[in-house]
């Protein structure tokens, strides 16, 4: 937990920075809509989570919050291009194809020992290819559905601050932190990331286990889709393009090891905080300062500058679990090495002698 309350402390002091720069960044508005991100992020992230704790990647789980949201707006939506249905048949049906989809990449994974990092490549690029082709180019409008997104479960004054959205998010950390910390279940997957091998010599079905790992990857991506089409009432091909990247550094700046045995619910909640309030601290950040004629004047990031810093922060975050590895490796080499004193009371142990060269035999 060292780590993880590091990282802590580090969102504790960014929000105080923003806070400070700019008083709007706890306004009720910005609040909320940071929370509702926070917390699709976050469903996302933590289905991503048990896939890396294995040592195994998902890459498909943007598309398929694209894919989610896109098949149930063409199901359930009254606007032109949607078939008008009940709202619970399309998430039924949505959350269907999600958890099956999954369950094939886990299978051609863990049976025909492909790679995880290609197969949910292809799958990324398919599921794309297959929301383009139901939007047929568009969008589907489904602004029907945006009251989940908007609904409030707590105001202040009238104003929203924290979303619905936030017991998703709840409940999602609830189930998975049991699952992760306190069953079987999540021992075997904490073994599998350690060491495949030694896992698997131990009678934990490794197979079935990282199968299970990708449908529930899928499934909360399924869940982040369908919070994602309340969210923006229009689905289109574009939605969820690289947010398989976003989860992924919400899981390594939480402490989740890309080589796997490492990671925790917890952190995965603080590193989407991070994500997330970086993201809106590049558009919160001031600066006050005063020209040479002496009018305030304020000073924010260049937009063009989103990608540098979340791309820095993200290497930043590798780098600095290569450092810990390499540390923690070194006390364990070190803590297990010989002693190369005698033992109190003992006398010391000669080496054998090696014969002189030319000496009688």
């Amino acid at each position: 937990m060292r780590r993880e309350l590091g990282m802590l402390v580090a969102l504790v002091v960014l929000c105080m920075g923003l806070w400070w720069s700019n008083a709007n960044f706890v306004g009720a508005n910005n609040v909320f809509n940071t929370s509702r991100q926070i917390s699709m992020l976050g469903i996302l992230a933590i289905g991503s989570a048990f896939v890396i704790v294995t040592g195994g990647i998902d890459l498909s789980v943007g598309s398929m919050v694209g894919l989610t949201g896109v098949i149930l707006a063409k199901i359930s939506s009254t606007a032109e291009g949607g078939l008008g249905h009940p709202l619970w048949m399309g998430i039924c049906f949505a959350m269907g194809i999600a958890l099956a989809i999954g369950l094939i990449q886990g299978l051609l994974i863990t049976q025909l020992n492909l790679q995880p990092f290609i197969v949910t490549l292809g799958f990324m690029l398919m599921l794309r290819g297959v929301s383009q082709t139901i939007v047929n180019g568009g969008n589907i409008s489904f602004s029907s559905f945006g009251s989940l997104a908007n609904a409030s479960i707590l105001s202040i004054h009238g104003e929203p601050i924290l979303p619905l959205l936030m017991l998703f998010f709840l409940a999602v950390v609830i189930i998975s932190g049991y699952l992760l910390h306190f069953t079987v279940f999540g021992r075997y997957l904490y073994a599998i990331g350690g060491n495949r091998d030694a896992a698997q010599y131990s009678g934990v079905p490794v197979k079935r286990v990282e199968t299970i790992t990708y449908v529930i990857s899928a499934g909360l991506a399924g869940v982040a889709g369908i919070c994602w089409s309340s969210y923006i009432s229009q689905m289109d091909q574009n939605v969820g393009v690289a947010f398989e990247l976003s989860a992924i550094a919400a899981c390594v700046l939480g402490g989740c090891s890309l080589r796997g045995g490492e990671g925790t619910v917890f952190g995965v909640i603080i590193g989407t905080g991070l994500m997330k309030v970086i993201e809106d601290g590049l558009d919160m950040f001031r600066i006050r300062y005063h020209d040479a004629r002496g009018i305030l004047q304020f000073w924010h990031p260049n937009d063009n500058w989103r990608y540098i810093v979340i791309g820095a922060v993200i290497l930043v975050a590798v780098i600095l679990d290569q450092v810990v590895h390499i540390v923690q490796q070194h006390r364990r080499t070190r803590g297990t090495a010989a002693p190369t004193h005698p033992p109190t009371g003992g006398f010391p142990v000669q080496p054998p002698s090696e014969p002189k060269v030319g000496a009688a035999s």
